[in-house]
């Protein structure tokens, strides 16, 4: 599976170390986000966020992130995921009360986007990798019927099925 990152991700990138084996990643330009795959780049899409880099979107570049969350309507799944925790985060946001931090942070997940706190760098990378492994077995839809996949074969009906009970429904008056 080939990864697309973006051109704007560090290179070599945090989640390099992570990558499961036999995917490989390409470097190219996504309007949106920062990871997707190369052959689907409109499908799931991931915002990559350290906790200081979300602790900004909060404060002095809210406006910037904001329209990048609302680019994120126009694809099929973005996804912002955290190398850190709700903690991580609200320590790196110095000056800014923790519930200004978890009432934006809500207040994103419900308009735009959900917002998975990994607690890792390690853990948020698996999570990318499953949420973008999970559109490929979703997307590849049912198996067409061919010489070396024939179809499945198809089930026999019971000759007396079980009958339902039909439900009673009893008044205030009968009991």
């Amino acid at each position: 599976m080939t990864l697309l990152f973006d051109t704007r991700e560090p290179d070599p990138h945090p989640w390099s170390a992570h990558l499961p084996e036999g995917w490989c990643i390409e470097h190219g330009t996504l309007e949106t986000g920062d990871i997707a795959l190369a052959r689907i780049p409109e499908g799931v899409v991931i915002e990559r966020k350290t906790p200081s880099d979300l602790a900004g979107c909060i404060g002095a570049s809210r406006e910037r992130f904001e329209r990048e969350l609302r680019r994120g309507r126009y694809v099929g799944r973005f996804l912002i995921v955290v190398e850190g925790s709700l903690a991580d985060v609200q320590h790196a946001a110095r000056g800014i009360h923790p519930n200004s931090i978890s009432g934006t942070l809500a207040s994103w997940a419900v308009r735009f986007s959900p917002i998975i706190l990994a607690g890792s760098t390690e853990r948020a990378a698996d999570f990318a990798f499953r949420a973008l492994a999970s559109q490929v077995r979703t997307s590849s839809g049912p198996r067409r019927a061919s010489k070396t996949n024939p179809p499945p074969p198809v089930l026999a009906e019971k000759k007396n099925p079980p009958q339902r009970l039909a439900a009673r429904r009893t008044s205030r008056r009968e009991m």
